[in-house]
Parts: C-alpha cells; structure tokens; sequence
C-alpha cells in the first residue's frame, strides 16, 4: 500500500527535506524550447470534451489554499534559517498534495494573482518561489491546473497614461485615475490576499469601454501568464500542466452595469461610456426620428443628434445627473427639464433592449479582444481552453458570453441549515427581491432555502437540486462546450451533507460535465502542515460570522470520505450520460428582455422549468439570436410538477427519490446510496450487499443520529475505471455525519449560524456493516482513517465480505486483488 503515506512518514520527510532539497536552489533554469513538447501533452478541446493525447479526461480540483504560500521568512533570517523555512514550506506542500490525491483530487483551480511578484530565485521562499515549486510537484503527479483570477492583478496609477498615445484626453484620463484612486484607497487596497498599487482594475467596468485601461488589463495578464517557472524551466503560458486559462473570476459586467455601478465612476469615464451609447443609436438608427419611432418616443428634451438621451432604464432608478454627459451643454440643459430619477417601467420596452444590446456587444467584444491578445502568448495558452469569466448561472446575457468562449463554466453552493418558512417570508416581506421576484422564483427560492428537519436541511427530502434558488448548475450544459464547475460545496453547519458529493456526481455524469470545482481546501494553517504530525486534525470550520468560512471542506472527514467516492466515480465515467437530453434554446428576444436585467429574471417562464426537467431527461442550453423566439425541444417536467413528480430517472442507473428522501445508484463500475436505513437492515446494490447497517453516535455528539433510522451515505467503486466485477482496485466509503465538540447551534438567523463553533475533537457518528463485493472474493483490505494511517487490514473473506467497525476511524477501505 503506498498510494498514501502512514502519518509519521510526513514528519520524516519535512525533516530530512531540510538537508537534501538546496543542493542547486540558487541556480536558475535554462528555459525549455516549448516547440519540443509534443501536443499530446496538452489539454485540448477535442469533440466538445477536455482531452489529453486524443483521450477523454475529467477532473475532479479543489482551489484555494492547495499548497502553502508562506514561508514565513523574514528580513531578519540568516540563509540557514530561510533554508530551513523554505523546505518546510515545500514539505507542507507535499503533505497537502499527498492528501488531496489519497482524497480523489487530480486537479487544481489555482489563483494566479497570489504569487505577487514575477522575479525570483529558486528556492528563495517567496509567494512566486512556491508557487511554482507547487506547479512543478503538480506536474510530477500528473495533476492539472486551471489558472482562475486573471483579473487579481495590480491597478492603474495617473503614470499609466502613455500606455496609449492619445493626446487629446491624456490630461483627462489622468485626473479621472486620480479621482478613482481618491475614492478606492481606503475601500479596495487589497483583492483576495494580492496588494496592488493605484486604481483597482479588478472588476472594474470601465475596462471594457476605455481603451486605456483595457490595455493596462491585457498587460497586467500578460504579466500573469508569461511568468517563468524556474523550477519547470517553462514561461506559465507554455506549460501543459495548465489545463484551463481564465479570463477574470466573477466580473458579472452586464450584472455590475444594469446595477448602476458605471453611474459611480469618475465623470471622465461616465462621459465617455455615454458617447459610446449615443454612437451605438446612431448607427442602429441613423437619426432621431427613426429613433422615436422604434421606441415609441422619448423623454421631454432628449434628443439623438444633440446627444442627449439617457443611458436608461438600468435595473435600479437611474439619477438623471449620472446617465447623461453633463460635459455637453445641451446636455446639461437638458437636464434641467427632466425628472431627476426614473424608474425602469418609465421606459418602453424596446428602449431596454437597446440597452442591453449596446451592452451585451461591449461585453463580447472586449472578452475577444483579451483572448486574441493572450492567446497567441504561448503554447498551452494557444492549445488548451480559455473561458471568458465565471458564473453568472442564471442570466442569459452571461450565457451568451460563454457560449463564444472555448468552455462554459459556473457555480453553485447550498446551505446546510436554514429558516423555517414563516422567518424566510418575514425577512424578505419588504425588500427590494420581494418586489422584484416573480412569484414562481420566488417559490422557488423559499423551497430551496428553507430547513426541513429541525434547522437542518436535508437535501435528499426535496426534488433534486443543486441550488439555492433558480439554478446555475443545471441550466448551464452547451452542446458542443466543455462543462467546467469552477465552485461548489455546501456550507457548514450541516447534519445532512455526506450525500452532497454523490448528489453532484450524479448531475455530473447525467450531464457529461468535464470538470468539478470544490470550494474551497484550506486555511492559513496548511502553510504549517509539516509542522503538524496530523495536519488534518483540526476543528471544522463552521459559518459563525458574516463570511461564510463554513466552505471549507479541509477537516470534514465525513464529507471528504462521500468526495473520495464521488471523484472515482466522476472520473471513471462510472454512472452514464443522458442519452436524449431536452434542449432549451432561447432566441433574440430573450436575449435583450428588459425583465432580465433583474437577477432571475432571464429564460421566463420557460427558464422555470428547465431545473426539474435536467433531473428527469437531462438538458442542454442555447441561445440563438438568429431566431425570434424560444423552443424546447423533448420533454419538460414543469415547474407546476416539481413537487409532486417523483422518483426522478435521469438515467436507468440512477434514482432521487424524495418522497422517500434517498439518492440511489446501480452501475457497473460503482453503486452507492445516501439517505435512512433501518437498524440493523440490509441494502442490495447490484451485486454489492451492506447488511447489518447501524450508525453508532459518539458521547456528547451535538444533536445525535437517530440510531434506529439512521441518515448515512455510501458507495462501493472502482479505482482503476473497470466494472467491480473485473476491477483489481476498489474503494469503500460511508459515514454519517459529525460536530466538533462542544458545537452548538443556539439559533439560527437566515444564513448566519450564530452558535459556538467547538473544538477537538471532532466527534463522528460513525456507521458499521458488513459489506459483501464479490468480485474480490479472496482479495485484502486495508482501513484507512483520516490521517492515512491504517486501522485495519485483513483478507476478503472467499464471499466477498468486509466486517467494518464502529470502533474502527474509517476514512475510506481500500480493496485489492
């Protein structure tokens, strides 16, 4: 057994890494010719799927914190001592990735802007030194990265000026820089754990309208992708253990822009982005008649050839002073004449179209614009995928955008807890989303949102869903595209979460996705982990203050047994693809609906079917701006029958049945179930039995598993990608649930679990069972508990049959023959 290493091994080896890994540190790389590694290293979209040498791939990441970016030197550190600190670091970041692949991981979702700092030495200890210490040990596992946050970059100072020559609004520019660092100093000095200088670029919305700063965006990601690895010998962009290229994380730009974010910028860049609008009418319509005549007419004084039309309707009021350009006379005279504020029904509906129009090519284009730029830059960047942004899942405007991307990829997270209904009512009685909500989304979201068993949520007790509201994850499969999930994990407090991983596995393979995000792997004490001889014992994180830090998933035990599963099954292509998928595809219209500019508002009452719909038949999406209107094409589960319609069958493989609340899947290469048993019953899973199941709670566990009907999730599955029944490797993973100690849960308010979070250690309901697989009949196995050390061994009986104890710390069994 040496796919994981005992506990102690790790202490060893940050020890002995002191003296052995500086031997050639401070010698630099001589660059590798990227013309002489072969294509068949890379990444490649090949028939709609991520491929590598002609051969379909998935991957299955964690992001965040995946390897230590500390090493804690200081100025003060004589060279030993840096040394030292440096290969602990390192070793941290072996204990981390050894964990990770023991867990299932064979990728990454990296944010690049965290290396702060292109030059460096190897070997010197600095945020770049390991994170490209990390790549490389990445890339000698075999592992896959996806570099994320191309927009965590530095900002833009009045200096930047020249990066263009354009004379006329040099003076200009720089003064409106000036006033945006003025206003931003004290609010955004830091982006994530990056610092940057001047005015933030990030998220900012005036990089897409002034050429300026989107020429200081392209040089701030070029920066990013051709930093050198010294210890690869390769520029980032020409790397194939990059697997996927990210434009920006979370822009959201039509989102921002319809908020009203552009009406607070520097007058400068306002002005500028309101001359674009007054351009863009001009060459849709020509003159100001033909304007009137397509809207239906216009506010008191607004006039096209006087470049006085508003920039309106936005989602919000629009300030009259904000959406004009107050730089011209007649605008300003115009604004006198005018109302000071107008709602969104003030205006007709074509008027909102033409806004989203403008918009929505404003939006594209500038995506191009930095993919033909970056691109070319090297030759990973050339060959593998780029997308365009992440998220929004819900919005018609950002699907269009990735569609023109090399691969679509969004998010989603669920609670763990939640209100009872009356307290999610009264907390949105008077809110801006109750007068905004339709009444089908509005449903919708107190479905989803809502406790169901006490203050828990127990997912598996609702029609199936990854959502906590209108969907994101089900809506977003493109025929054609590669499917990345850049996000996704279900907040602490949560009894009810070992079925998550296998839920999301599931939708995964129903929906033939490509690659699955879980956020988010660790905290500031993985830059120690050497120094620890269990760096994975801690508390779990829980959400016990406005950041959700609940989503950590890096000492739930409980839940990273049920992702072990879930990744070999996803990986393997265990569980099979809907065969005839229902495609929703939505046309100009939906496009451009005004209604859209409010979140949940895209796709109609159309949309509103398609979250059913996926878990019955499978979807696919598209939009379609040569046609008018919308189709569907197959059969729907309407949004009327979510909740009556019951068991869901995507496939013939799997089952949801929430009525009984159990998730059920039968396949070849893996079968698993997640939901209640009787005491002591038996479960029949193909060829595979669990009998004698029970769930024993530990003393003082908070709110303790009901032992006589017990809530667990398991799953029996293949490690080298063949059926069980002709597999040498196998893996077995069950658990139930677990709480630190001392963790109570005094109230709970909407999101926010005000409570104690508790201490070690944690205490594990743990389940027991004999468990019968009998294609290794004869074989071994080894229990595994958390820590990768090993609990029990033995042989498979000549059955079949593996004893597990409730005494026995089992993170997963693994099983040879």
């Amino acid at each position: 057994m040496n796919f994981i290493k005992p506990a102690y091994s790790y202490f060893v080896l940050a020890i002995s890494l002191t003296s052995i890994c500086f031997c050639d540190t401070l010698a630099q790389a001589e660059p590798i010719d990227p013309a002489s590694i072969p294509e068949s290293a890379y990444v490649v979209v090949k028939d709609g799927h991520l491929t590598i040498n002609g051969e379909r791939q998935r991957f299955w990441a964690a992001t965040d914190k995946t390897y230590a970016r500390s090493s804690g030197i200081k100025p003060e550190d004589s060279a030993e001592v840096q040394a030292q600190k440096t290969a602990a670091a390192y070793a941290s970041t072996d204990r981390i990735l050894d964990h990770m692949q023991a867990a299932g991981f064979n990728a990454v979702r990296l944010w690049a802007g965290n290396i702060d700092g292109i030059q460096y030495e190897r070997g010197d200890g600095s945020k770049a030194d390991l994170a490209d210490y990390f790549l490389a040990e990445l890339k000698r596992r075999g592992m896959r990265v996806w570099s994320a946050g191309m927009n965590r970059i530095d900002g833009v100072v009045p200096e930047d000026v020249d990066v263009l020559d354009l004379p006329e609004t040099r003076e200009a520019w720089m003064e409106a820089v000036a006033e945006g660092i003025a206003k931003d100093t004290n609010k955004r000095k830091k982006v994530g754990h990056h610092f940057y200088s001047g005015w933030a670029l990030d998220k900012n919305p005036a990089i897409f309208w002034d050429p300026r700063l989107e020429a200081m965006t392209l040089k701030r990601k070029t920066e990013v992708v051709t930093h050198f690895n010294h210890h690869t010998s390769l520029r980032w962009c020409d790397d194939p253990v990059f697997a996927v290229w990210e434009l920006s994380n979370e822009e959201w730009w039509v989102r921002q822009m319809v908020g009203g974010k552009w009406q607070r910028l520097p007058a400068f860049f306002r002005q500028s982005l309101i001359q674009r609008w007054h351009r863009h009418l001009i060459d849709k319509y020509g003159d100001h008649d033909a304007l009137v005549a397509a809207w239906g007419g216009v506010l008191p004084n607004e006039r096209l050839d006087e470049g006085t039309v508003l920039f309106a309707p936005m989602a919000n009021p629009t300030l009259t002073s904000a959406a004009i350009n107050d730089s011209s006379p007649a605008a300003q005279a115009a604004v006198l004449a005018l109302d000071q504020k107008y709602n969104p029904d003030d205006f007709p509906e074509a008027r909102g179209r033409d806004v989203l129009e403008f918009l929505v090519q404003m939006h594209l284009s500038h995506k191009q614009r930095l993919a033909d730029a970056i691109k070319p830059l090297g030759r990973g960047t050339t060959l593998s995928p780029m997308i365009f942004d992440t998220g929004i899942g819900y919005e018609i405007q950002s699907l269009w955008m990735h569609q023109q991307a090399d691969a679509v990829t969004f998010c989603a997270y669920v609670n763990g807890y939640g209100p009872t209904m009356e307290e999610w009512n009264a907390s949105r009685a008077d809110s801006k989303w109750a007068r905004d909500a339709s009444p089908k989304r509005a449903s919708l979201e107190a479905e989803r949102i809502v406790a169901n068993d006490g203050p828990w949520v127990n997912w598996l007790l609702k029609p199936p869903g990854i959502s906590s509201g209108v969907p994101w994850l089900e809506t977003g499969r493109v025929e054609g595209k590669p499917f990345l999930v850049y996000e996704t994990q279900i907040q602490q407090p949560g009894k009810y979460r070992a079925d998550f991983p296998l839920r999301i596995a599931a939708l995964a393979s129903t929906q033939d996705w490509d690659w699955v995000t879980w956020h988010y792997f660790g905290d500031g004490r993985m830059n120690r982990a050497s120094s620890f001889e269990k760096p994975f014992e801690h508390p779990m994180d829980v959400t016990t203050a406005r950041h959700p830090q609940g989503y950590h998933l890096t000492y739930d035990e409980v839940q990273q047994s049920l992702m072990r599963a879930a990744a070999y099954l996803f990986r393997n292509h265990a569980w099979e693809k809907a065969t005839n998928p229902t495609t929703f595809v939505f046309g100009r219209k939906a496009l451009y609906d005004p209604d859209s500019m409010v979140y949940g508002g895209s796709f109609g009452d159309i949309g509103m079917d398609m979250l059913q719909t996926v878990y019955e038949y499978g979807s696919r999406i598209k939009v379609d701006p040569s046609r008018d209107d919308n189709v569907v094409i197959g059969p729907v589960i309407p949004f009327e029958a979510r909740n009556t319609h019951n068991p869901y069958l995507p496939t013939d493989q799997i089952t949801f049945d929430h009525k009984e609340g159990l998730f059920r899947a039968v396949a070849p290469g893996g079968v698993a179930y997640a939901g209640r048993v009787e005491a002591g019953s038996e479960l029949q899973l193909g060829d595979v039995t669990f009998s004698d199941l029970r769930v024993h709670n530990p003393e003082g566990i908070y709110d303790p598993v009901d032992e006589d009907n017990p809530y667990l999730a398991l799953s029996v599955y293949t490690r080298d990608g063949k059926p069980l029944a002709e597999s040498s490797q196998a893996g077995i993973s069950i658990a139930s649930t677990s709480f630190n100690t001392g963790f109570d849960l005094s109230r709970v308010e909407l999101y926010r679990a005000k409570g104690t979070k508790g201490e070690l250690p944690v205490l594990v309901a743990r389940p027991s069972a004999t468990i019968r697989v009998p294609g290794f009949a004869g074989g071994t196995y080894t229990v595994f508990d958390f820590h990768g050390g090993v609990v029990a061994e033995g042989k498979v009986s000549d059955e079949g049959t593996v004893v597990l104890k409730h005494t026995q710390p089992a993170w997963f069994i693994d099983l040879r023959r």
